[in-house]
């Protein structure tokens, strides 16, 4: 089991827990209704180092998703390949030898060049946006990587997908029966790649193309619409596909009819247009986004990169900042407090109630601990009035529930959002748990019963 480094928790939340500390001796109380923001894998240098998430490291990692048991896969795009991190908190390498280059073959020979963005299929393939090589990869379930669309050569040319080409591809996912949409960066369009192998425009047009080329910004349907620079894309139940337009500032929606409309989003255009404001979609302001997900309740997360943010749409079209402070750093601590470096990719872990952030000029792997709000997709949350004292504790903690459960079931995490142990105890309405065999820190509890759960607490085991 990984020690807990004490050293670096305190100055990684000294200052936060200074500032509560003044406010409150029992500062976890302040904080316990907050989102958390801590490290999960990376040093914040770069660097290409496998194993612990405690001492891995990366370059630059852009885009990130999650597959059906927990595993995480990055897009590390400064070190060529794509990287795994495991439900048990162990980094390694996917696919992909580190050195830039085109290769298709075994993932332990195969090539990239700076891939950007990935997404799963529901059979465990994987689709990669191979940025500097203008290709389009697939890394099957048996680990065998093959090209799917594009010659290599940057331009503008659909039809069949040994044909086509793109201009910096970027975003990428997938709808209900397995069509590919492509975020054509610097086409200023969607691309779509058909399950027939036929790539064609999906939506975006224009005159202008190629790398540092102006785009445009106008709703309309289909190819009559305008992107500038869409980076990448999140798809929701309805085939409704959303992009991060980066240089328009905006986050916009295609739905399964092909029209495209602004959630978010005003203000100027092109590089220098962003800005910062939150409210009503039609009025907040971005600063480059570059990368989204919908989640199942149809909000989006925005990784509004220059603001050093997260932000989110709700489904009443507010915008709102999740987590940031909006100051460039690499600080853990409450969600207000928290700060990134041009956060990028996002994806969210229903299961573990938090979202991973890319955080991308960090070259590290964030984690916003969830407290539970709403109910979670399969209406499994239950809201209950759940005791757990004292807290910060040197070792002992009482949990009191308003019920006796038939059965509870603990799983706890470090700080780090490393999995430490779970424990289960029957016919409870008390629990006393033992801790002082654990290392001083900031842990996360989550308390089930029959697979549902109750509740996620924040909690500080202080040293003896």
């Amino acid at each position: 089991m990984m020690k807990f480094n004490l050293s670096r928790f305190f100055r990684n939340h000294l200052p936060t827990l200074s500032i509560l500390l003044f406010v409150n001796f029992l500062f976890i109380a302040d904080i316990s209704g907050q989102n958390y923001v801590t490290t999960y894998a990376g040093t914040g240098s770069p660097g290409f180092v496998n194993g612990d998430t405690s001492i891995a490291s990366f370059n630059k990692p852009f885009g990130i998703c999650i597959d059906q048991i927990g595993n995480l896969y990055l897009a590390d795009a400064y070190n060529h390949c794509i990287r795994k991190i495991s439900i048990e908190g162990i980094v390694s390498t996917y696919a992909g030898t580190g050195q830039a280059g085109y290769l298709d073959g075994d993932t332990s020979e195969a090539k990239f060049n700076q891939p950007i963005n990935i997404c799963l299929d529901e059979d465990g393939n994987m689709y990669v946006s191979d940025f500097l090589n203008q290709r389009i990869r697939k890394i099957s379930s048996d680990m065998i990587v093959s090209t799917i669309a594009g010659t290599g050569i940057a331009g503008y040319q659909n039809g069949n997908a040994s044909e086509a080409q793109f201009n910096y591809p970027r975003g990428i996912c997938l709808d209900d029966t397995g069509n590919i949409y492509i975020g054509d960066s610097w086409n200023h369009r969607i691309r779509k790649i058909s399950i027939d192998g036929i790539v064609s425009t999906w939506a975006g047009g224009g005159n202008t193309i190629g790398v540092q080329s102006v785009g445009d910004y106008v709703d309309a349907s289909d190819t009559a619409a305008r992107f500038y620079t869409p980076c990448e894309l999140s798809i929701d139940q309805y085939n409704n596909i959303f992009v991060a337009d980066a240089y328009n500032h905006r986050i916009r929606k295609i739905d399964s009819g092909r029209m495209v409309s602004t959630i978010a989003g005003s203000g100027g255009f092109g590089p220098n247009g962003g800005g910062f404001q939150n409210g009503p979609g039609d009025q907040a302001r971005f600063d480059t986004p570059t990368a989204l997900q919908v989640i199942l309740d149809g909000s989006v997360f925005v990784g509004d990169g220059a603001n050093n943010v997260l932000r989110q749409i709700g489904t009443d079209n507010m915008v709102t900042t999740f987590a940031g402070s909006g100051e460039s750093g690499f600080l853990n601590g409450p969600d207000t407090l928290a700060q990134f470096n041009f956060p990028r990719g996002n994806v969210i872990d229903y299961n573990l109630n938090r979202i991973y952030v890319v955080d991308y000029n960090n070259h590290a792997i964030r984690i916003i601990h969830l407290v539970p709000v709403t109910n979670t997709p399969d209406g499994s949350y239950i809201e209950k009035k759940i005791k757990l004292y004292p807290n910060p504790s040197t070792g002992d903690f009482n949990i009191q529930f308003s019920k006796k459960y038939k059965n509870i079931d603990l799983k706890l995490y470090n700080g780090h959002g490393k999995y430490v142990f779970n424990q289960e105890y029957y016919d409870r309405n008390s629990i006393n748990l033992d801790l002082k065999n654990q290392a001083a820190g900031l842990y996360y509890l989550g308390i089930y019963s029959d697979s549902k759960l109750l509740a996620n607490k924040k909690l500080l085991l202080l040293k003896p």
